[in-house]
């Protein structure tokens, strides 16, 4: 699994609007907590991603990247 997998996960069930936890990304993906979170973190380098105390979702930039490649 890619980081690009995890963005189309968050892009999918949170879109820019709602929220994912690490414990939901890490049941939909099979992957341990330490796999996502490496994943998460290049998203977030790359600002991809955003992170809140309620989890992640989609940034503005990664809302454009993501319509670009799947939608």
């Amino acid at each position: 699994m890619t980081k690009y997998d995890i963005l189309h996960e968050i892009f999918h069930y949170a879109g820019k609007e709602k929220f994912i936890t690490l414990y939901e990304l890490e049941i939909k993906t099979g992957l341990s907590g330490s796999q996502v979170r490496s994943l998460l973190e290049d998203l977030k380098d790359e600002i991809l991603i955003v992170e809140h105390p309620e989890g992640f979702k989609v940034s503005d930039t990664g809302f454009h990247f993501c319509k670009r490649r799947w939608v």
